[in-house]
């Protein structure tokens, strides 16, 4: 093993998988923390009290990043929500102990800033540069060492809109946005993490889709794509990716506005989760699409299946 040095990396997923809310820290970053989620969970990271802090966050989609810092990242982050509209996941960058300062995330902004702005990633609305920083020369290592892991950290859960690799242009529709076929149908098999890419791919396949799509992945050693979606996609046009990694197939379904409702005492319907009643409890099988826990069947909404990698 050399002379590596070893760390220990704790990840908490608290959705169960890589589609949530997802906390890391390691031995190596002393008492950073680094919380990341989709758009759609916003509100669920909020009530983890990462946003409590002072921190650095960064909205993310596959080829651009804003870049902000604030002592109020709950406010902050939530007014995003309304303010820009094509961001997809939210990463932000903290301490357990709430140890950064004002002057600290000031730095840790401009540098970052600066690393998006070098690889042509940086979203426009950050062309002020940030604050100017004021950290002294002892300060400055330990945020470096700091962002040193972070970046780490955020290239481990595939976020890699820091890369020196710059993003070159389709020469075709049909090679998409940001990744080549290959890469997209090696995610798209891998399955954890990979909305972007299965609607990218659909794309390429002239099937259009929303902004707000939800997705599933068939779930290991069971026959069932399972999903916590929003009790308000309900009230709308619904539209769902279900990744059937085993198979190598999108299935793709539009379920009109009112289609189904919630549970209620006196008639059936989709059930929520306990725990969070604002999100649905979604069990579908595999091959009758029909959910367990309501026995409502989503069959009759599918409008494409398209096969993807070596099958397709």
């Amino acid at each position: 093993m050399g002379n590596a040095k070893a760390k220990s990396i704790n990840l908490l997923l608290y959705e169960g998988d890589l589609n949530g809310v997802i906390s890391i820290e390691d031995t190596s970053w002393n008492s950073g923390e680094l919380y990341s989620a989709p758009r759609s969970s916003v509100n669920d990271l909020l009530e983890t009290g990462a946003c409590n802090k002072y921190g650095v966050y960064l909205l993310l989609s596959q080829e651009m990043v804003y870049i902000g810092q604030s002592s109020d990242l709950a406010k902050r982050i939530t007014q995003h929500t309304v303010g820009k509209d094509w961001w997809e996941s939210v990463v932000i960058l903290t301490t357990k102990d709430d140890s950064l300062n004002h002057s600290d995330i000031d730095y840790l902004e401009s540098v970052l800033i600066e690393k998006a702005f070098s690889v042509n990633r940086l979203d426009c609305d950050n062309k002020t540069r940030g604050n100017s920083p004021k950290v002294d020369k002892f300060r400055k290592v330990y945020l470096g060492q700091y962002l040193e892991e972070a970046l780490f950290l955020m290239q481990l859960i595939g976020i890699s809109v820091f890369s020196t690799n710059k993003i070159q242009p389709p020469t075709s529709k049909a090679d998409g946005a940001l990744l080549s076929t290959v890469d997209i149908h090696t995610k798209l098999a891998i399955g954890k993490r990979a909305k972007a890419e299965a609607v990218q791919y659909l794309g390429s396949q002239g099937i259009s889709l929303g902004k707000k799509v939800s997705y599933a992945v068939k779930q290991d050693n069971k026959n069932e794509f399972w999903m916590n979606p929003q009790t308000d996609r309900l009230s709308s046009e619904w539209e769902i990716i279900l990744n059937n990694n085993v198979t190598h197939e999108l299935i793709v379904l539009c379920v009109p506005p009112y289609t189904f409702k919630l549970k209620t005492n006196n008639e059936n319907g989709l059930i929520v989760r306990s725990d969070k009643p604002n999100r649905i409890d979604l069990n579908l099988n595999t091959i009758t699409l029909k959910d367990r826990r309501s026995g409502l069947d989503f069959m009759p909404y599918v409008t494409n299946r398209i096969k993807y990698g070596n099958n397709g």
